[in-house]
């Protein structure tokens, strides 16, 4: 054998291994996260982000963001656990179920309307999205069953009333309503079960948080199945964002931070003529804060019954704090005028964008989960009551003050 000839064999022996070890770093740096592919059809460029999902008034963690180019965005990363993400364009968004695997979002830009807020893509590629969406269409399924059509003349009948202002066709409404209730209430908790019975059913998966989603509030539930929710979780469950920020939040607000027992957290806001006052510096024995809004129906209608109180114990025995919040400022101002509150007014004041408000600093202080919401609390704020009907407000008054 020539030289030239034993030199080519060890150059392609060596090329063989050269490939061979190629080969098995490409096998060792195989992703073992997630990629996003994503198309949107009719938006060549702008910016997308990807959003933590965790259902508290705080701002939200943006986990990712990148460029649109030529109608095409890509993400890579890994995560602990399958979670809800928010994919945010433009200021508009969607939630998907996000995983590691490969997954494809199909979006077409022309069907979402300047005004929209959110767009509905087309999603592949994440088996925990298709479950949750699998289970998002069978709640949905009781909500369309035709045999609860009739509840759709109930909005219309109170559309049409607010509309024309005309307090005959409010009767009528309110009248219907009445008439209505037991098929909403059939509905509603047919539609409920379906979240519970999943929830129970896989305590341990991300999907299940979000499948309960907000029908975990104090709204919503009563404070057994809120213990009996919260301590259901575990595993990858209990790792997801809305169980840590949303679940955590209401869970510790309710029984730890602000349930009966605790203090209620002081605070300084304007009263209706511009002056700070403190919660602290409202001498009475007993507090009502009442959080409340103009647009709040029940809020305004707790006022005749909470005038009566106040006039029958006194200001000085019992004193309301009503406390404005997601509200636009001159609309709190002239409910105040219409409804002729004498107690004190103060505002929680927030930004309010494209005439839209939200719950102040106090308000989320306080964790508000609905309006109104209210504590009865003594000279040391500590409370007594949380959100109490208006029967167990009237029996702890008499408990309190009747002697």
């Amino acid at each position: 054998m020539n030289i030239s000839v034993f030199r080519l064999k060890i150059v392609a022996v060596l090329y063989i291994i050269s490939s061979v070890a190629l080969t098995g770093c490409k096998k060792e740096l195989k992703h073992d996260g997630y990629t996003i592919n994503g198309n949107v059809k009719g938006l060549d460029n702008g910016w997308v982000k990807l959003v933590e999902t965790q259902g508290t008034r705080t701002s939200p963690k943006t986990l990712d963001s990148t460029e649109i180019v030529n109608g095409h965005f890509a993400f890579k990363g890994k995560v602990e656990v399958s979670d809800m993400v928010n994919l945010q364009i433009n200021k508009k968004s969607t939630r998907f179920m996000l995983e590691n695997s490969n997954i494809t979002i199909e979006i077409d830009w022309s069907t979402v309307k300047p005004n929209d807020w959110e767009f509905t893509p087309e999603i592949s590629g994440s088996k925990t999205h298709d479950e949750y969406s699998k289970m998002q269409e069978k709640a949905q399924t009781v909500l369309n069953d035709p045999k609860y059509t009739k509840l759709e003349s109930l909005r219309d009948a109170y559309a049409k009333a607010k509309k024309s202002n005309d307090s005959k066709l409010l009767e009528e409404a309110m009248s219907l309503q009445k008439e209505l209730a037991p098929l909403f209430e059939e509905r509603n908790a047919k539609y409920v079960k379906v979240k519970h019975d999943y929830a129970i059913s896989n305590p341990n998966s991300p999907v299940a948080v979000h499948v309960l989603g907000y029908q975990y509030t104090e709204g919503r539930m009563s404070k057994d199945e809120l213990k009996t929710f919260y301590n259901l979780f575990s595993g990858d469950a209990k790792e997801t964002a809305f169980y840590k920020g949303h679940m955590t939040k209401v869970y510790k607000d309710i029984f730890e931070n602000l349930g009966v027992g605790n203090k209620a957290p002081d605070f300084t806001l304007n009263t209706i003529d511009g002056k700070p006052l403190a919660l602290a510096d409202v001498k009475a024995k007993y507090r009502l804060i009442d959080f409340w809004a103009s647009w709040c129906v029940p809020c305004r209608k707790s006022f005749p019954h909470l005038k009566e109180l106040r006039k029958k114990y006194g200001a000085d025995n019992f004193e309301i704090v009503g406390v404005g919040t997601a509200d636009i400022e001159d609309k709190w101002k002239k409910a105040i005028e219409e409804d002729k509150i004498p107690w004190i007014k103060l505002f929680d004041a927030s930004p309010s964008k494209k005439g839209r408000a939200h719950y102040g600093p106090v308000a989320k202080n306080y964790g508000v989960p609905f309006l109104p919401t209210t504590f009865l609390v003594d000279e040391n704020q500590t409370i007594l009551l949380r959100n109490p009907t208006k029967e167990e407000l009237d029996a702890k008054l008499v408990e309190l003050l009747v002697k």
